[in-house]
């Protein structure tokens, strides 16, 4: 009895070190071809962005807590600078996330996607 107990611990354990996966969903899922804001951007930017982004966050602009502010095409990540700063270290802009883990290279090709098709939202 006391073997059964101990390989249903075992392997319950095992069960729950391969399930925790801590990489961002787009580096699970990979590349999205066809990305809309409100099923793929929108968790981007607010898993990594409207923290310090947003009239809520630490009131950094820009705003990229909604679809318009996101889309804006001098300041929103659609402005070239932004894109750079989150895709290039060459940027004169600093890297974005600050204080964070740069984006994967999956979801900057994810945004880009959003990008390139004119950046759908739904």
């Amino acid at each position: 009895m006391k073997n059964i107990k101990l390989i249903i611990v075992l392997l319950l354990g095992v069960a729950f070190f391969v399930s925790c996966d801590s990489r961002p969903i787009q580096d699970i899922e990979g590349v999205v071809v066809n990305p809309t804001y409100s099923k793929n951007i929108k968790p981007i930017m607010d898993a990594k962005c409207v923290n310090c982004h947003s009239q809520s966050g630490e009131g950094i602009f820009p705003d990229l807590d909604t679809y318009q502010s996101v889309v804006n095409a001098q300041n929103g990540i659609v402005s070239s600078k932004l894109f750079c700063s989150i895709s290039s270290s060459s940027c004169t802009s600093p890297r974005m996330p600050k204080n964070d883990a740069p984006l994967s290279n999956n979801t900057i090709t994810t945004i880009k996607n959003w990008i390139d098709t004119n950046y759908p939202e739904n």
